[in-house]
């Protein structure tokens, strides 16, 4: 009876010992995620680190340049007053996604879709011709 009743208490040592994770360990964990948190905002605040000189808010730099898939856009922008530019290019993009619903062809035949096909390739060489002016 003896031995059964000392395994008892030595396991109830050891269970008194140890710390669960979940509430005890992850509790403490947050607690010292939050102060380190805290100490470096508050060190972001009192010495700030300069990335560089200050933006020129009025003026945008000339080394800016789009990805590739925009440069027909920044083209179409550079030769035509903005409002105009963005009327324009906000029709062409809308007229690009309505396409599917606005050719109502039965024909799927490349001979019944010439004009389809030809405003396609007009499309595409203006897009590359805006492209090239876009990257001057």
């Amino acid at each position: 009876m003896k031995t059964k009743l000392e395994s008892e208490q030595k396991l109830s040592s050891m269970e008194s010992d140890e710390i669960p994770f979940f509430p005890g360990h992850l509790l403490t964990e947050v607690v010292v995620a939050f102060a380190v948190l805290g100490l470096v905002c508050i060190l972001a605040g009192v010495w700030p680190k300069e990335l560089g000189p200050p933006a020129n808010t009025v003026m945008t730099p000339s080394r800016i340049v789009p990805e590739w898939y925009f440069l027909w856009l920044f083209g179409l922008l550079k030769i035509v007053p903005e409002l105009i530019g963005l009327f324009l290019s906000g029709l062409l993009i809308m007229g690009v996604l309505l396409l599917p619903w606005l050719d109502r062809s039965k024909n799927n035949a490349f001979k019944g879709r010439r004009k389809i096909f030809m405003l396609t390739v007009l499309t595409l060489c203006f897009m590359v011709v805006l492209s090239v002016i876009g990257v001057r």
